[in-house]
């Protein structure tokens, strides 16, 4: 008993942890795409995990969030989301769910670097998020896989999979700040008809990025050591 009472005292009067040193030196945001169940989805979570040992690797501390929206099926009601706004309703709640974890972040966190990492609708969310985002948002890489909002005239992204990069995604183009495209990936796998208008391949949307998180790794990480000086000054 006498143990127990001088634990509670001492619990009462030790100081509490501050926030801050909870706080990631990075956070890997995973958006899934259309249909997929809450979590990472297939596409992202390998391309999270192999950033989050990539960044660990360097000494940072990185805590990954799979973004928290409906993710609304196309292909279970064959498109009609579309046409009833249901789709852009997703889209806009993902819009929001993301902004909110930017504004948390930054009185919480505010030393902590973002990750973004979205796979087709959940691309879309990232890009709408982003397009009017001022620079203060610390964000070090964004990785866009299968984006139906493609903008293949945008220069400064990099371009991996399909070599044709001038095809615009199949709901038409959002074009990236140029200080977030400066630090993204696209990845659009040949044959793709979501983020390359004209294609018609959903076999190659849906099973065309199995190597995505060692393409983009090289990119990102570079981006990183630029950005944050991994190298130089680790946190």
């Amino acid at each position: 008993m006498l143990f127990t009472v001088f634990a509670l005292v001492l619990a009462l009067v030790s100081p509490a942890t501050p926030v801050a040193d909870r706080c990631a030196d990075v956070v890997v945001v995973g958006v899934r795409g259309s249909g997929q169940a809450p979590g990472f989805g297939d596409q992202g979570a390998p391309v999270i995990e192999e950033l989050e040992a990539a960044i660990e690797g360097r000494g940072l501390s990185v805590r990954s969030v799979a973004l928290e929206y409906p993710a609304i099926s196309v292909s279970d009601s064959f498109g009609l989301v579309l046409l009833t706004g249901d789709y852009d309703r997703s889209v806009r709640a993902g819009v929001e769910s993301l902004r909110s974890t930017f504004d948390a972040s930054r009185t919480s966190c505010p030393a902590t670097e973002f990750v973004l990492v979205g796979y087709s609708q959940g691309a879309q969310v990232i890009k709408t998020a982003l397009a009017g985002t001022p620079p203060t948002i610390p964000i070090a890489a964004v990785v866009l896989l299968a984006d139906p909002t493609r903008d293949g005239a945008q220069r400064g992204i990099v371009r991996l999979g399909d070599p044709s990069v001038e095809r615009n995604g199949t709901f038409g183009a959002i074009a990236l700040p140029h200080h977030v495209g400066a630090v993204t990936t696209d990845v659009c796998a040949k044959g793709d008809g979501v983020c390359e208008r004209g294609r018609q391949s959903f076999t190659a949307h849906t099973e065309g990025y199995g190597d995505a998180g060692l393409l983009v790794l090289p990119f990102v990480l570079a981006e990183f050591d630029s950005r944050l000086r991994f190298s130089s000054s680790p946190r």
